[in-house]
């Protein structure tokens, strides 16, 4: 019986050492897999970040795509109600009845006068009988246009341009602010 016991004896300790390695791997994997799951959740907590990040980058780039858009579209709209508005005003100065037109045209007449001395009186056709033309001005010929008067010196060379387009844009140029901000301020 000694063999069998010496026999059992190996077969046991071989078996506790079996079983020892068996644990040893055991927990060698289990720290493995631990550390594999705690290096998975680090990185999704790290990717989760980079993809809120991503995300909140990319909102505030469609607000300010949006915001720019609208601003765009805002001032399409101003530009077309002040085009609206000086089309309108334009008209109106193209209506204006006659005894008014023949008023501003005598101011006019009187500042050219001031200005060129003798001189050619330029106007549209419609408007050439209600003018009143001092001595040392003479008329000299059509334009075309809304109204208003063109002023020429006797050479040629001095030109003075008070047609009401001219007017209009001159007066514009200079009072675009106040304009925009009567209208929009």
């Amino acid at each position: 019986m000694g063999l069998e016991k010496m026999i059992e004896d190996i077969l046991r300790k071989g078996q506790e050492q079996s079983d020892g390695i068996v644990r040893q791997g055991e927990r060698e994997r289990d720290e493995s897999v631990g550390l594999a799951e705690k290096r998975i959740a680090e990185n999704r907590k790290n990717a989760e970040k980079r993809t809120a990040s991503t995300i909140a980058q990319m909102e505030q780039q469609e607000i300010s795509s949006a915001e720019l858009e609208s601003k765009k579209i805002m001032l399409a709209a101003q530009r077309q109600s002040l085009e609206e508005l000086k089309a309108q005003v334009l008209s109106e100065l193209a209506h204006y009845p006659a005894e008014k037109r023949s008023s501003l045209y005598v101011k006019l007449i009187a500042r050219a006068q001031k200005e060129l001395g003798e001189c050619y009186v330029l106007s549209t056709e419609a408007d050439k009988a209600l003018l009143r033309l001092p001595p040392g001005m003479e008329p000299g010929g059509s334009i075309v246009g809304r109204g208003g008067l063109v002023f020429e010196s006797k050479d040629r060379s001095v030109r003075l341009d008070f047609r009401f387009e001219s007017i209009l844009d001159e007066v514009w140029t200079k009072e675009i602010r106040e304009i925009y901000t009567r209208l929009f301020g």
